[in-house]
């Protein structure tokens, strides 16, 4: 349960309106400040063989850490232009208490746009279906047991493709009864174009198509990158459920890449979870994420967590989790901890790289 603090500000100011604003009906406009404090305290070991620890390149050998996982503070607001007509904005920042970082402000969804009855319309950088659906699809996204540490990416390197697309334009629009949601997004100059006209030949698109009824929650995502990874294409396609019945939900998700020009991302990936709210304030949960050998060879693996959360109040959960990425083949170097947790733990190809975390989320 999230926090807000709405403000009510409104748009016709007596005393400072020019006179031809009389005749414009008085509107409302709204300001929500929210956030997210994620820290947690990590064990990690990164499974480094005979090769030497290297802490600065994610490589240890057994150590802990205090990592801030996707903290963030945002601001968003909402005013209407009447007729059934808002205009809509947000900007996102991630924020680092453990280490503070020179991230550029908005560096997250950060937008503008228009609220009609065609449907959500908005302009800016933000996350694309494809990755918002591989995240609804799995659990535990910012903690060590992230499973993007399987999904949306390859086993021998850094690349992935759960990306926030720049310059981008996207619609949102939900049919029968908000039970159908439909995605589109388009970006455009998704390499380095800053300050210059955006280049149409480094685009993306993406769409995903999501259906919510009773406990049930099913989707399909794709997106599909020009000249992302040595000016090749790199596509991605997602799609799984998850069922909620009584005080258990499960869930199960695949996810396939394709590339022109990085064999690793060419393979196919799959898991999925459980969890359990044993009581009100106590839930438990596990998930299994295996990625098959990609074109690259020998570089199959699994990844297996358990976390347990206490939901010390509404907007506060502590959990526990422990998690390890078993690379099967001698190539494989996906790696534990990785994308929305802080501190990514790296290892060596054919590593098991593990983590045990104590940590905390706070949502205001």
């Amino acid at each position: 349960m999230k926090t807000k603090i709405v403000l009510a500000l409104p748009v016709l100011v007596a005393g400072l309106t020019p006179m031809w604003a009389s005749a414009l009906p008085v509107a409302d406009e709204k300001l929500e400040i929210y956030g997210a404090l994620r820290l947690s305290v990590d064990y990690a070991d990164s499974d480094l063989g005979d090769t030497p620890e290297n802490p600065s390149a994610g490589l240890v050998d057994g150590g802990h850490s205090v990592s801030t996982n996707t903290s963030l503070i945002g601001f968003r607001g909402r005013y209407g232009l009447g007729e059934g007509y808002d205009l809509v904005w947000q900007l996102e920042q991630n924020i680092d208490p453990d280490s503070p970082r020179d991230r550029g402000l908005g560096n997250r969804d950060t937008f503008a746009g228009f609220d009609t009855p065609a449907g959500l319309f908005r302009f800016g950088i933000m996350d694309t279906p494809y990755k918002r659906n591989g995240i609804v699809l799995s659990r535990f996204t910012t903690t060590a047991a992230d499973p993007q540490a399987i999904l949306g990416r390859g086993g021998g390197g850094n690349q992935r493709l759960s990306l926030r697309a720049e310059n981008s334009i996207r619609w949102d629009r939900k049919f029968l009864d908000k039970r159908l949601a439909l995605a589109l997004q388009y970006g455009a100059g998704q390499e380095d174009t800053d300050g210059v006209t955006d280049n149409n030949d480094s685009s993306m698109w993406s769409g995903s198509v999501t259906w919510r009824q009773g406990g049930l929650s099913a989707g399909v995502g794709y997106s599909d990158w020009s000249e992302l990874y040595a000016d090749g294409d790199v596509s991605g396609l997602n799609g799984g459920l998850n069922y909620r019945f009584g005080t258990v939900t499960v869930g199960a998700v695949f996810d396939r890449l394709e590339a022109d020009e990085v064999a690793y991302l060419n393979r196919d990936a799959w898991g999925g979870f459980v969890t359990w709210d044993m009581r009100r304030d106590i839930t438990l949960g596990a998930q299994w994420m295996h990625a098959d050998e990609s074109d690259a060879g020998d570089d199959e693996a699994d990844q297996y967590s358990l976390v347990g959360t206490w939901h010390a109040a509404p907007a506060l959960d502590l959990y526990l989790a422990a998690t390890t990425t078993v690379n099967q083949g001698d190539s494989g170097l996906y790696r534990s901890a990785d994308y929305a947790h802080g501190d990514r733990v790296n290892t060596v190809p054919g590593g098991d790289p593990k983590v045990l975390s104590l940590g905390m989320a706070f949502k205001f």
